[in-house]
């Protein structure tokens, strides 16, 4: 069965690609092929809706200090990602995720249908014209501000209305370390001490990165090669899924090239 998996990576002015959001994108690129569309902000003219590009994307006061121009990225991503599965169909996957292989199999094991397949705001899928999408668009167009997490109020439509919904399961993205592996315990990802075989104990298929975090806590500024040779826990993971680590710096090197 044929899925097209989508994701949107846009570069704030005066900064650059995170190396693990670059080496995240490879991953998914190598996991799906051709079945993967990585959007661009040079690109989304041609299959997101006027409307949607057209509108300043803000959200409510944050309880946390981000980058402006990160925040408006963030903020008008929320809404390409629905515009996008609403028109076209698909899934949507978050930039900041890894692909250790094709999780189609188990994500939608009997394929989409017209209900929204729902993991969170960062995975979600549906064939094209979802009635809560639908509905978390027109809403979020209707208001100036959204909240962090909640585009349009998807969270309280998908609540409403569970006949409409085709559950994904949180344990597709829990690999089985504990402390449960979540955006309040990653910091994990930045040590050295853990084998990956001892993080990697279920046999998934995919991983959230949390790139809110890293962006948060990052100390410098690195290149793809200085990030793999830090021996961290999240760099030996890439070079789990692929040994090769010239793999990772040439593809690496054509994305961030690709969007610019």
């Amino acid at each position: 069965m044929r899925v097209n998996y989508v994701s949107y990576w846009e570069t704030a002015a005066g900064q650059s690609m995170p190396p693990w959001i670059a080496l995240a994108l490879v991953s998914m690129q190598r996991a799906l092929g051709d079945n993967f569309t990585l959007l661009t902000p040079g690109s989304l003219e041609h299959c997101i809706d006027a409307s949607i590009l057209g509108k300043d994307w803000r959200f409510e006061p944050l309880t946390f200090s981000m980058d402006k121009g990160i925040e408006a990225i963030v903020a008008r991503s929320d809404f390409i990602r629905m515009a996008y599965v609403h028109r076209h169909g698909g899934a949507w996957i978050d930039a900041d995720s890894i692909l250790l292989r094709d999780p189609t199999s188990l994500l939608f094991p009997t394929g989409l249908d017209e209900r929204l397949h729902w993991h969170s705001e960062c995975l979600f899928a549906s064939l094209p014209g979802n009635a809560d999408l639908a509905e978390a668009l027109a809403t979020g167009l209707a208001v100036e501000t959204h909240a962090w997490g909640n585009p349009g109020g998807i969270k309280e439509l998908v609540a409403r209305s569970p006949h409409q919904l085709v559950p994904i399961s949180p344990s597709v993205c829990d690999p089985g370390y504990r402390p449960v592996y979540n955006f309040d315990s990653c910091a994990v990802m930045r040590r050295t001490d853990i084998a990956v075989s001892d993080f990697l104990l279920h046999d998934v298929s995919l991983l959230k990165l949390y790139n809110t975090w890293f962006k948060r806590t990052v100390t410098r500024d690195e290149t793809v090669a200085e990030f793999l040779d830090e021996g961290t826990l999240l760099s030996r993971i890439f070079l789990h899924i692929q040994p090769d680590r010239g793999y990772w710096l040439g593809e690496s090197e054509r994305l961030i090239q690709h969007c610019g």
